[in-house]
């Protein structure tokens, strides 16, 4: 009994919700929902993002020499606490 009363509660909200929606709706003018709400022109924006210039494509080489000095640092460290032993 609970959870159908809960239930026809929660469809009469959701219904009186829809109403005030509608209701608002329609005393907007026709255009004003559409219209974007700027305070200021957006071309400065558009200069802004203009004038960012992306890196140019260079020839990127990984450094393979301190790749490797770390995960070496990493196996003695995993073999330093050897968590299959309960040290830690």
């Amino acid at each position: 009994m609970k959870m159908s009363a809960f239930i026809v509660l929660l469809l009469a909200g959701l219904a009186v919700c829809g109403l005030l929606v509608r209701r608002h709706t329609a005393r907007l003018p026709v255009g004003a929902a559409s219209a974007p709400r700027s305070a200021e022109p957006v071309s400065p924006v558009d200069a802004w993002q203009q004038g960012i210039q992306l890196a140019p494509v260079g020839d990127y080489h990984a450094d393979n020499e301190a790749a490797r000095r770390l995960m070496e640092k990493l196996r003695r460290e995993e073999e330093r606490q050897r968590p299959q032993e309960g040290r830690n």
